[in-house]
């Protein structure tokens, strides 16, 4: 969850940043995503040595391949200032 944290620290630092709409979704995608995530480690962990753990393998990649999709791999910092620039053109 670094894209939620990250965030999360921006706007109690320094308010919310000025995005357009497009990058304000893209932005929300990649926290509900992170969140998604979150919630099918967390079910796997409960699991353990079943026949649905792996499962939830397949489920967990397909979540991180989109994110990665997302944030083309970056780091938190600079996805948002990535943002920004955009929504300032």
């Amino acid at each position: 969850m670094q894209f939620t944290r990250y965030y999360s620290r921006l706007i109690k630092a320094n308010g919310v940043p000025n995005l357009d709409v497009e990058q304000h979704c893209r932005l929300m995608n990649i926290i509900s995503l992170e969140g998604q995530l979150n919630a099918l480690e967390k079910l796997k962990k409960g699991l353990s040595n079943s026949d649905g753990y792996h499962a939830y393998d397949v489920k967990i990649h397909k979540v991180n391949l989109q994110i990665k999709k997302l944030t083309l791999g970056k780091y938190p910092k600079d996805v948002v200032h990535d943002m920004v620039f955009k929504s300032v053109l």
